[in-house]
């Protein structure tokens, strides 16, 4: 899944106003960017074979250490311990933002079952392996992602917070690049080689949370007064 990781961090952003759009972008997504990592280190492993699946022909051949349930359970673990950990004058409510993080991070698998052919594991290559097939109806795949994407974009327009308020010029070239991303995976070339696809991965994950935080800069002093001023 791809547009549907980060519907569910627009959600949680709702959940919780005080974590960054960008730190939840980067915890949805945080399996596709160890992925990217661990194949360029050789830990896992992926190949190009046309027409694997309808909608991607990439097959998974091992990455238990990043898709694994076991694995995302722990790498959630890891993420709310590094954000609850992390220096912070807001101290406000904070435990209940890193497990929202931790609950981001867990959040990729289940999500993946959904389009994923049966090659994502429980815990190793050698045990059970769940996937329900979307990637195999283009149709039902991309009702699933735009559904799943709407739904965690409407709740980010509609719930609004004063810290950290919708800008829709930004936020709208956030959708758009994320939107044509995902078309132009679905309806552009072929990729040349995995070394391609993981490093394309790695800095489209990372930009894409880059650009989330631009998008949902926090209020100024002077917007927050304003807003005070109109509500009287």
């Amino acid at each position: 899944m791809f547009l549907g990781h980060y519907g569910v961090a627009m959600a949680l952003k709702r959940a919780e106003p005080k974590l960054s759009l960008g730190t939840l972008f980067l915890a949805v997504q945080l399996a596709d960017l160890l992925w990217g990592i661990f194949v360029l280190l050789g830990w896992e492993h992926a190949r190009i074979i046309p027409g694997y699946t309808v909608v991607t022909p990439i097959e998974f051949l091992d990455y238990p250490i990043s898709h694994s349930l076991v694995a995302a359970v722990a790498w959630g673990i890891v993420a709310a311990a590094a954000y609850y950990s992390w220096p912070t004058r807001d101290t406000t409510r904070h435990w209940q933002a890193a497990a929202i993080v931790g609950v981001a991070v867990f959040s990729h698998y289940p999500l993946d079952v959904l389009v994923h052919v049966p090659d994502l594991p429980i815990y190793g290559d050698d045990s059970a392996k769940l996937g329900l097939g979307l990637w195999n109806n283009p149709t039902a795949t991309n009702i699933a992602e735009f559904l799943v994407f709407g739904i965690g974009l409407g709740l980010y327009v509609t719930l609004k917070s004063h810290r950290h308020p919708v800008r829709i010029g930004r936020l709208a070239l956030l959708a758009v690049v994320l939107v044509g991303t995902y078309l132009a995976s679905l309806y552009g070339p072929q990729p040349s080689s995995m070394t391609t696809i993981a490093v394309s991965a790695i800095v489209f994950i990372l930009g894409a949370a880059a650009l989330a935080g631009w998008a949902d800069r926090r209020a100024t002093p002077q917007e927050l007064q304003a807003q005070h001023l109109s509500q009287r």
